[in-house]
C-alpha cells in the first residue's frame, strides 16, 4: 500500500540524519568504563540499528492494517448531539516527524499541536472536547498512548513499555476509559484502561488475530474493531469488523466477509449508534462502506479510489471525514500522497480539505451547552496555579528556579504515601540564557508531590549521559507505603534503569536517587555511594538480567563472553543480591563474580518473576 511505502521511506530517510557520534560514544563509554565494557558500545550500536529496523517493520504492519482511528464523539444527553468542533489529524513535517494538527471543518485555521521530535498519530478527542489521546513515539522507543490538551502543552504518558501500542485510542462516552490495541507478549489484543492509564486489561481472546482500530459505541456498551478470524501464519487472512463488550463479553463477527480477497478496517460509529462506517479494501480498490446494524444492509459511499485509514463520523452526524491517497508526489519515490476529505453519509458532497498531506482525522465534539476551547492556548479542566507548559524554544516550566528541557513526565505517583498523586519529570536544566543545550549530558528528576503541576523538588544533575531518558514506572519497591520512581536512563540494546525515592532534608521532602551501599560490587558497575542503577538486555558478548523473588530484594545477573565463543571460552558472571531500604540505600546483601568455561545456561534468570516491574526484556512470555 502507498501508506506503508511512504512511512518506510520517511523512517529510512530519518535514519540518514547526522548524529554526533563522538558524544554518543563518549557518554556510553563513561557509563561502562568501570566494567571495561566499552567494546559493547560498537556492538550495541549495531544491535540498535537492527532494533530500529524492527521498529520500521512494526510501523509497516501497523499501517498496512488500516490503524488510524477516529474515536466516537457522543452527547451526554440522549437525543441531543454535540456540535462539530475542529478536525484533529496527523501530518508529516519538514523535520521528518509526524505531528498533530487541527483545523476548522472547511479546512481553514490550520494549526500545529505537537512538536516534540516524536511521531504522533491516531488522535482521538475526549467527549468533553478538551483533550486528545493519541499514539506517541519517541525515536527507538515503544509506541505509547499519551494525552495532550487541545491547545497543546505537556504530554502525559498513559501506557508503559510493556505495551507496544499498535493502534487506537478511542474514548468511552463518559470520558473515564480508553480502548486501544497493543502487543504485550501474547500477541496483539484490544485493551481497555482508565483514562489516567490505570488497570489496562485485554478484552479480546488470543485467537482473534491482529485486532486493531477500536471504536467505542455512543451508548458505551460495545467496542467495534477490525480483526482476522484466521491466523495469517496459517492461511490467507481476511480482516472483518467485530464488536465486543468492554468487559470482553459478547464477541461478535459483524461482517463475516466470505471473499478472502477483501479486508475491512477502521470502524467508526454513527452518533445514534445504529450504523458503523468502515473501509473495505479489495482488488477493485478501497471504499467507505456504511452498514446498518439492525439488518446488515450496506451502502458504499466512495468510488473505490484508495481510501486509506479509518473514517471518522462527525459528532453531529452530518459528515464523515477520511483520508485518501492518490495525489502523485515526487514520482519514483513516493507513490502517492494522502489528504483529508469529507463526504456526507448518503455519499454526496465529497470535498477535499487538504492538498499538502494529512491522515487519521478525528473530530472535536462540542457537548450541548459546552464552551468551545480556545485553539490558541492550553485548556485545563480545572484551575491550576501553574500548569506545565512548553514554549516555542522547547523549555518546560514546572515551577523550579529554572526551566527544564527535553522533558518527559509521568503522573499518578504517590511520592509521600498520603494518597496525593503527583507528577515526575525527567529532563535537563536549561542554560543560564534560557536556551536548551544541544547535547546535554546531565539529566535530573523534578517531583511534584501534590499533582498541582508545581515541582517542589529537583534531584540535581544525577543522570549521566542520558540516551532517551524518561520516567518508566512508579511503585512501592521497599514497602514503606510510598512510591519509588523507576527511570529509564538509556534506551539501547541494553536498557539502564535508575531508582528514585523521597527522603526528608532540612524538614522538606526531596527527590533523590537510591545510592549503592557498602561494599558495592564494582565489577557489576555498583560503587558505594554512587547512584544505584541496573541493566536489562544484551548485545555482542554480554547480557544482563533483572529478577525478583520478593520485594524489597532484587537480584542482578550480568555476563561477559568472547564474541566468537567456542567450547573453551570463558564467561565472567557477576551476581548481586540487593535490598532496597527505606533509607534510600540499595544494600548489597551478597556480591560475587566467577568464571565459567564453555556454554553458560542462565535461562533460570529469564523464568524468574520481576515483581511487577516489567523491566526485563529477556523475560520469557508467560505460558497460556
Amino acid at each position: 500500500m502507498s501508506k506503508v511505502d511512504d512511512e518506510l521511506t520517511r523512517l529510512l530517510r530519518r535514519a540518514e540524519r547526522p548524529v554526533d557520534g563522538d558524544v554518543l560514544f563518549e557518554g556510553l563509554a563513561r557509563r561502562r568504563s568501570r566494567r571495561e565494557r566499552v567494546r559493547r558500545v560498537q556492538a550495541g550500536l549495531l544491535a540498535f540499528a537492527v532494533l530500529a529496523g524492527t521498529g520500521v517493520g512494526f510501523v509497516a504492519l501497523r499501517d498496512a492494517f488500516e490503524p488510524d482511528d477516529g474515536g466516537p464523539a457522543v452527547s451526554p444527553s440522549p437525543g441531543v448531539l454535540p456540535s462539530n468542533g475542529e478536525i484533529v489529524f496527523s501530518a508529516g513535517s519538514a523535520d521528518g516527524f509526524v505531528h498533530l494538527y487541527a483545523m476548522q471543518q472547511d479546512g481553514s485555521g490550520r494549526r500545529q499541536i505537537t512538536d516534540f521530535g516524536t511521531d504522533d498519530t491516531a488522535p482521538a478527542v475526549s467527549p468533553d472536547g478538551r483533550t486528545i489521546a493519541f499514539v506517541h513515539q519517541l525515536e527507538e522507543t515503544t509506541p505509547a498512548i499519551a494525552t495532550i490538551k487541545l491547545g497543546g502543552g505537556a504530554v502525559t504518558w498513559l501506557t508503559d513499555a510493556d505495551h507496544f501500542v499498535t493502534d487506537g485510542p478511542s474514548w468511552s462516552p463518559d470520558g473515564t476509559r480508553i480502548t486501544f490495541a497493543a502487543t504485550h507478549g501474547e500477541g496483539q489484543r484490544i485493551y481497555v484502561m482508565g483514562a489516567d492509564g490505570s488497570d489496562p486489561r485485554p478484552i479480546t481472546p488470543p485467537d482473534v488475530y491482529w485486532p486493531h482500530g477500536p471504536a467505542w459505541s455512543p451508548d458505551g456498551t460495545t467496542i467495534a474493531f477490525a480483526a482476522s478470524p484466521i491466523n495469517r501464519d496459517d492461511a490467507p487472512s481476511v480482516w472483518d469488523i467485530y464488536t465486543v463488550a468492554p468487559d470482553g463479553g459478547a464477541l461478535t463477527n459483524v461482517t463475516q466477509t466470505s471473499d478472502r480477497l477483501r479486508d475491512e478496517g477502521g470502524p467508526t460509529w454513527s452518533p445514534d449508534g445504529h450504523r458503523i462506517a468502515f473501509t473495505r479494501n479489495g482488488s477493485d480498490g478501497s471504499s467507505i462502506v456504511i452498514r446498518r446494524l439492525s439488518d446488515g444492509v450496506e451502502t458504499q459511499l466512495t468510488d473505490g479510489t484508495f481510501v486509506e485509514g479509518s473514517p471518522a463520523w462527525a459528532p453531529d452526524g452530518r459528515w464523515i471525514a477520511f483520508d485518501r491517497a492518490g495525489v502523485e508526489r515526487d514520482p519514483g519515490e513516493h507513490p502517492a500522497q494522502q489528504d483529508l476529505w469529507l463526504v456526507r453519509p448518503d455519499g454526496t458532497g465529497e470535498t477535499r480539505l487538504t492538498t499538502d498531506g494529512a491522515f487519521a482525522p478525528t473530530w472535536q465534539p462540542i457537548p450541548p451547552g459546552g464552551v468551545v476551547p480556545s485553539p490558541t492556548e492550553s485548556v485545563e479542566p480545572s484551575p491550576s496555579p501553574a500548569p506545565s507548559a512548553v514554549d516555542e524554544t522547547g523549555l518546560v516550566e514546572v515551577g523550579l528556579a529554572f526551566p527544564i528541557c527535553h522533558a518527559s513526565r509521568i503522573a499518578g505517583v504517590d511520592f509521600l504515601g498520603d494518597g496525593a498523586f503527583g507528577i515526575a519529570w525527567v529532563g535537563t536544566r536549561a542554560n543560564s540564557d534560557g536556551t536548551c543545550p544541544g547535547n546535554a549530558d546531565r539529566y535530573g528528576v523534578a517531583a511534584d508531590f501534590s499533582g498541582d503541576g508545581i515541582a517542589e523538588s529537583w534531584s540535581g544533575d544525577t543522570i549521566e549521559s542520558c540516551v532517551g531518558c524518561e520516567p518508566f514506572k512508579a511503585m512501592d519497591l521497599n514497602g514503606d507505603g510510598r512510591d519509588e520512581l523507576i527511570v529509564i536512563q538509556s534506551y539501547f540494546s541494553i536498557m539502564q534503569y535508575g531508582v528514585y525515592t523521597v527522603v526528608p532534608a532540612d524538614g522538606q521532602p526531596q527527590i533523590v536517587p537510591f545510592r549503592t551501599g557498602d561494599p558495592g560490587h564494582p565489577q557489576h558497575s555498583l560503587d558505594p555511594g554512587e547512584p544505584f542503577t541496573f541493566w536489562a538486555g544484551g548485545d555482542a558478548g554480554s547480557a544482563d538480567w533483572f529478577y525478583c523473588d520478593s520485594l524489597p530484594e532484587i537480584r542482578l545477573t550480568g555476563t561477559e563472553s568472547p564474541i566468537d565463543g567456542g567450547p573453551d571460552a570463558e564467561t565472567t558472571v557477576h551476581e548481586t543480591h540487593v535490598s532496597l531500604g527505606t533509607d534510600g540505600i540499595a544494600h548489597i546483601l551478597d556480591a560475587q563474580t566467577y568464571t565459567v568455561v564453555g556454554d553458560v545456561d542462565l535461562q533460570y534468570a529469564t523464568s524468574k518473576p520481576d515483581c511487577g516491574l516489567g523491566v526485563d526484556i529477556w523475560r520469557l512470555p508467560a505460558e497460556g
